[in-house]
């Protein structure tokens, strides 16, 4: 299912630009909004950019770079601000080790059948297109460090939620397809679709050629088709569960209600549980279901920050950017 998700941001894109208490770093003190900063800059103004013989201030970049960016800077900063806050009042620290934990943790996910230097030549690929360079990077994998430590006394997997892991990943399985689209009369509409062209190709092939056609899924290049997906699968929507949980296969469903869109959906067949025991696979099930638990308890400890800890922002072109956040998804 195609969804932009918070938690992207939160694990690529959260940029550190001030310290985390407990954490060495070429420049410990709060460089934005210390007084140092404000009042004393370390090195003279200088030219930002020559063209020929004309040279282009720092000043005259950034009302552009502000317009551009500034948004997503501002969020940054204010929930850098946070965390730090937060450990201090906890009196908690992060190490060198939990830093370099974090950066483990975003290679694996980046690139989770990689050999080691495989995997950080394609971390660094992804980092680089959303802009991150080693300075950005530094402070993205002390952020992390910083919320995982706020969260991890509540992190902890029950064994009720291992086993449903383990119903998900080794359990019985639906082969899906779907079609999704933005309203319901143009769901409708492919599905009658559907249902006719189904009487010439079949409904199999039917289904996959509307899906490439008109579905707004990024499914869509394959004509709709999710895969093999578990009926109890806490990540799906509940309405599409309930579908999965009771749909006929090779049959098509109603018109399904989704979070921000509507779907048609076909389950190809039905594929049975895998021989595989739930003490064989108990202890890595276990840290998969912490992994999971601490991303989504740090997703939901960054958006309270940041409604927790509300800037004033003076700069008149950062004004104008930070206004319009709301027109913005998180990236």
């Amino acid at each position: 299912m195609s969804t932009l998700r918070f938690g992207l941001w939160v694990s690529i894109a959260l940029i550190a630009t001030t310290s985390i208490p407990g954490c060495a770093t070429k420049n410990p003190e709060n460089r934005l909004i210390g007084p140092e900063s404000a009042t004393n800059p370390r090195t003279p103004a200088r030219p930002a950019l020559l063209l020929g013989s004309k040279a282009i201030s720092r000043d005259a970049l950034w009302p552009l770079l502000a317009e551009y960016g500034g948004a997503e800077i501002v969020r940054e900063i204010v929930l850098d601000h946070a965390i730090a806050e937060e450990l201090r009042k906890a009196g908690l620290t992060i190490s060198e080790d939990d830093v370099e934990a974090e950066r483990v943790k975003l290679m694996t996910r980046l690139a989770p059948d990689a050999e080691m230097e495989e995997a950080a030549e394609i971390t660094r690929v992804v980092l680089e297109s959303r802009g991150l360079g080693p300075e950005r990077l530094r402070g993205l994998l002390t952020r992390n460090a910083g919320l995982r430590k706020l969260i991890a006394s509540d992190a902890e997997p029950t064994p009720e939620s291992v086993e449903l892991a383990y119903r998900v990943r080794y359990g019985p399985k639906r082969d899906t397809r779907i079609i999704s689209t933005g309203t319901a009369a143009s769901a409708q509409d492919m599905l009658m679709e559907i249902r006719n062209r189904a009487h010439d190709i079949g409904l199999l092939a039917a289904f996959a050629e509307i899906a490439t056609k008109n579905s707004i899924d990024n499914s869509a290049n394959l004509g709709g088709s999710l895969g093999p997906i578990s009926a109890e699968d806490p990540g799906l929507p509940v309405s599409l569960r309930q579908v999965l949980a009771s749909i006929e296969p090779m049959s098509l469903s109603s018109i399904v209600a989704l979070e921000n869109s509507y779907a048609v959906i076909l389950v190809e067949q039905d594929i049975p549980a895998e021989n595989v025991t739930l003490d064989e696979v108990y202890v890595g099930l276990e840290t998969d279901v912490r992994e999971r638990q601490q991303r989504l308890m740090m997703e939901t400890r960054a958006r309270q920050l940041l409604t927790e800890y509300q800037p004033s922002v003076l700069d008149g072109s950062l004004r104008w950017s930070w206004d319009r956040r709301g027109e913005l998804s998180p990236r």
